[in-house]
């Protein structure tokens, strides 16, 4: 073997090496980035869930008011939820003004050090000794 054709082998040694690296790091951003994805999905689906179903404050009429949260519903609240075949995780609480900042809350399990975590809080009205005062609904999920 001539010196050129040592070269040669060796320069097509490394990029193959470097193209497999790059490749495989790569796909591990790609799950990463996929499992985030996921996670923030799951999240927001939890959060218009409690919005406009299960926290739902429903007048003597049978009206629902969607985007109302009934704090009497938060005391018997399943804080876990699956999708796409996954099991989440949640706490979610409620914050809101009434002559001060209080909070409902939280409600769930604590979340883990060691997860990632999605969070979301969304604008709502809390009905409470039949006012309407305005609150922030706030839920953080995570795989369980």
């Amino acid at each position: 073997m001539t010196l050129t054709q040592i070269l040669k082998t060796l320069v097509t040694c490394i990029l193959v090496i470097s193209f497999l690296l790059v490749t495989v790091s790569a796909y591990q951003q790609h799950r990463r980035i996929s499992a985030l994805a996921e996670l923030s999905d799951a999240t927001t689906a939890i959060v218009t869930r409690l919005s406009v179903e299960e926290l739902v404050y429903v007048d003597n009429d049978g009206n629902l008011h969607m985007y109302t949260i009934d704090p009497a519903k938060l005391e018997g609240l399943s804080t876990r939820r699956e999708f796409g075949g996954e099991n989440f995780d949640f706490q979610v609480s409620v914050k809101y003004e009434a002559e001060g900042e209080h909070v409902l809350g939280p409600f769930g399990s604590t979340p883990p050090e060691d997860r990632a975590i999605g969070s979301l809080a969304v604008s709502c009205v809390l009905y409470e000794n039949a006012h309407f005062l305005s609150a922030k609904l706030s839920v953080m999920a995570w795989r369980a």
